[in-house]
């Protein structure tokens, strides 16, 4: 039935018009065939204006929302789709926590506001006393009671309104939105200004077609107290509003990724996306959130680590598709523009872990395409040798590793098929791996990573569910305590520390491979996905009123490698078999 689809695809195509593109849209059975559903949106997308009067779309299911103000000069600014991406990632939220289902959201009117991590938050989990509880938010709340008294159950913490107004700016076009789009069951096809700061979005929700009606309201906060500064006590309405932008995205949906900071970049290698393992390299550079290309590896690689040592990246063992690997690899960008070969490991592995401590390399682990290995190998570059070190106390893979005071740090990971909670600790000094507290939660896939003096342990799955938590732990208390969830649930995630900010890269969110970073800011102990104005003023300038990231410059646009080659990646994890098969 190929060709048969195929050519019905593009009679519809050809026939599209403003009066019956939502009716084929709507067609069950459309998300299956990806290329016709680009055609089809990026049509909509174009025509939208015009579209958005036709009774097709007025008679969709429409969630009707209320995003509140500080003041006129941050509603006058504010960007569409921006706005409605932001919505869309609240409801997305509230389903996945349990909080609201699909049909649930065209039953009532949601007010929502702009907490401190650049995300909507429920007006009703503003505490009473609130400045920005004023009679609007006091009347919402009532209502709300009313109408769903599991309201008052909060799953997630309250978080407070930015001290000042702040503007989202998003700096991607609708038509990039839809290249790189990682989830097609939640997407953002085209919004249209239709009143003074009224908007009208065409979505899927879960898969569903439908249409958000966004409307800004102004409400400035309460008269603050006469003790606080004269500069805090000015009103609202007076401040100029704070610029913020989304993070641009990786070229390529990438999981089980090489990645580590480099000169004070991220560098990403290699990862597979669903099917293929990767030989791409890139590097994003945070001071103005751009991805740049650089030398490909010389091999396809996925579930594999790379480390930067002496300003030289190491991509270690992992899997070509086919087979498990022991060649080693290393970019020297200083000397040459390619990768060359390095000593092979003792034995061929995938999904181990590696660090770096006082100038060695350690690789940890791993799966050897049949059991998770306790061997255990350390690389010294002066000699360029492997060596081997004590063996783990339990064979592990997919265990994330990291070195913290002195020691390298072996955590959770798989014996076989069961999630693991136990940590291990390897001393350099006596040679000898000890067990010590265990994670609270048993994960696999997760990065582990030192941040602000602590060690964190974030996303991975527990082998039903990729996970958005993370734990960190205290040294001083040696105790795991939660930490602040990821915007995104991320299995086979990597990490790295680049400024002061740790990012969580791509990974698997139990339905599609992730093109996305997000990073934990460490002034509001929130993830995020948006960047302060300081990162967008060169976009800003560049792009004008557009906000495209493309036209900061052609040779700084993020492009996939076309003359990489690529290889079936063998053996994805069970969760991830069922959630592609489910999905």
């Amino acid at each position: 039935m190929d060709r048969v689809t195929r050519i019905c695809a593009q009679h519809l195509i050809k026939h599209l018009s403003v009066e019956n593109c939502i009716e084929v849209r709507s067609l069950p059975g459309i998300a299956r065939n990806k290329e016709f559903i680009q055609q089809v949106d990026v049509f909509i997308a174009k025509e939208f204006d015009k579209i958005c009067k036709n009774n097709d779309v007025l008679n969709l299911r429409c969630s009707k929302i209320e995003v509140l103000n500080q003041s006129r000069e941050e509603m006058s600014l504010v960007n569409q789709n921006s706005l409605c991406r932001l919505v869309l990632e609240w409801i997305k939220r509230q389903v996945n926590e349990g909080s609201l289902s699909v049909d649930m959201l065209s039953d009532k009117m949601f007010m929502l506001y702009l907490a401190i991590d650049n995300s909507l938050q429920d007006c009703s989990s503003l505490p009473t006393g609130d400045v920005s509880d004023t009679e609007i938010v006091q009347d919402y709340k009532k209502m709300s009671l009313k109408n769903n008294n599991s309201n008052a159950k909060s799953k997630r913490k309250y978080l407070g309104q930015p001290s000042k107004p702040r503007v989202l700016i998003y700096n991607r076009e609708i038509g990039e939105e839809l290249e790189s789009e990682g989830e097609p069951d939640w997407n953002l096809i085209a919004s249209a200004k239709v009143g003074d700061h009224s908007f009208l979005a065409l979505v899927t929700l879960g898969g569903k077609l439908s249409t958000l009606s966004i409307q800004l309201r102004l409400n400035t906060p309460s008269t603050p107290s006469p003790v606080q500064t004269p500069d805090a006590s000015r009103p609202a309405s007076e401040e100029k509003p704070d610029l913020y932008c989304a993070l641009a995205n990786m070229s390529h949906p990438r999981c089980a990724v090489g990645c580590d900071n480099f000169l004070d970049t991220l560098l990403v290698c290699g990862g597979y996306d669903r099917t293929e393992c990767l030989r791409s390299v890139e590097q994003y550079i945070p001071e103005i959130n751009t991805w740049k290309p650089l030398p490909s590896m010389r091999e396809n690689r996925g579930r594999f680590k790379i480390a930067v040592l002496n300003d030289k990246v190491y991509a270690i063992g992992g899997s070509n598709g086919t087979t498990e690997l022991d060649s080693v690899e290393m970019l020297d960008l200083t000397k040459q523009e390619k990768w060359v070969k390095m000593p092979n490991l003792p034995l061929a592995r995938s999904n181990m872990g590696v660090c770096t401590l006082d100038g060695l390399i350690y690789c940890i682990g791993g799966w050897n395409g049949q059991v998770g290995i306790k061997q255990c190998e350390v690389f010294d570059p002066v000699p360029s040798q492997w060596s081997p070190i004590a063996s783990l106390n339990t064979g592990r893979y997919q265990a994330g590793v990291a070195a913290f005071n002195k020691l390298v740090y072996a955590i959770g990971g798989c014996d076989a098929w069961n999630c693991l909670n136990s940590v291990e600790v390897y001393n350099p000094e006596e040679n000898t791996w000890t067990a010590t507290k265990p994670i609270i939660t048993a994960r696999r896939g997760c990065g582990v990573i030192e941040f602000d003096g602590k060690l964190y342990v974030v996303g991975g799955s527990d082998g039903t569910h990729s996970l958005n938590s993370t734990e960190i732990f205290d040294d001083k208390t040696q105790s795991w305590v939660v930490g602040p969830s990821m915007t995104t649930s991320r299995a086979n995630v990597e990490v790295a520390v680049v400024g002061d900010r740790l990012y969580a890269v791509g990974g698997f969110s139990g339905k599609t491979f992730l093109n996305t970073i997000e990073y934990l800011d460490s002034k509001s102990n929130e993830w995020t996905t948006f960047i302060p104005k300081g990162s967008c003023d060169l976009l800003l300038r560049k792009s004008g009123s557009r906000q495209n990231s493309r036209s900061i410059s052609e040779d700084s646009e993020p492009k996939r490698n076309g003359t990489s080659k690529h290889t079936v990646c063998s053996r994805p994890s069970q969760d991830e078999y069922a959630a592609e098969e489910s999905s």
